[in-house]
């Protein structure tokens, strides 16, 4: 990579982290060009249409970038057991990433407010996906059939707290995800959730300590 483009990439990078903290302030609607740039202090030419040609392509930018890391988040947690344990691992890892990066807080946002529109997001990691082999992994063989679109529930659930009033400590919100998933997982035909959840939960916030 030569000088040119070294500093190409370099301005590529600093414009989707700026937009990132922007997307998860303002939500897409909200973002434009000239936001991100006055968050930059620079001027709206110094985004470059050249880079990303429409707001739409610069969200696409950041959500691909994140969904990078959750793919690795994911193969970290390969040590944890398939089911309620490795769901627990990955969407706490999820959510305080998301509280300590504005970057991670923007995709997660973009998904909430984009999935249920006709603007495309990309695919490279699809959290449904991810949480229904989760759930049907945890699940005893007699359980009673999942309720439609659980997986959907737990996503939007989880994302809505994350994304709508952070707590101030890792503690809180641990305890929050934790209220939040037990109950659902229980009533997804998991009975020992609580137990489950508390174990990886607690590993989480001592290591974040």
């Amino acid at each position: 990579m030569n000088r040119r483009q070294a500093a190409m990439a370099a301005s590529r990078d600093a414009i989707i982290a700026a937009a990132g903290a922007q997307f998860a302030r303002y939500g897409y609607e909200a973002t434009s060009f000239a936001r991100i740039a006055e968050a930059m202090g620079r001027p709206k030419s110094a985004i470059g249409y050249h880079l990303f040609p429409s707001k739409h392509a610069l969200a696409v930018a950041v959500i691909e970038e994140q969904q990078v890391r959750w793919t690795a988040t994911v193969a970290e947690a390969s040590d944890e057991p398939a089911g309620v344990e490795r769901l627990t691992r990955v969407l706490l890892d999820t959510a305080l990433e998301t509280r300590e990066r504005p970057g991670a807080g923007g995709a997660v946002r973009l998904l909430r407010e984009l999935l249920h529109t006709d603007v495309e997001v990309p695919r490279g990691f699809v959290w449904v996906d991810f949480i229904r082999e989760q759930l049907d992994a945890a699940r005893s063989e007699d359980a009673p059939p999942l309720p439609d679109r659980a997986e959907e529930l737990l996503l939007e659930a989880t994302f809505g707290l994350v994304t709508s009033s952070v707590p101030t400590t890792t503690e809180d919100l641990v305890d929050r995800l934790r209220a939040l998933w037990v109950p659902l997982l229980t009533s997804f035909g998991i009975p020992d959730a609580a137990d489950r959840v508390a174990s990886v939960a607690e590993a989480a916030t001592s290591g974040r300590a």
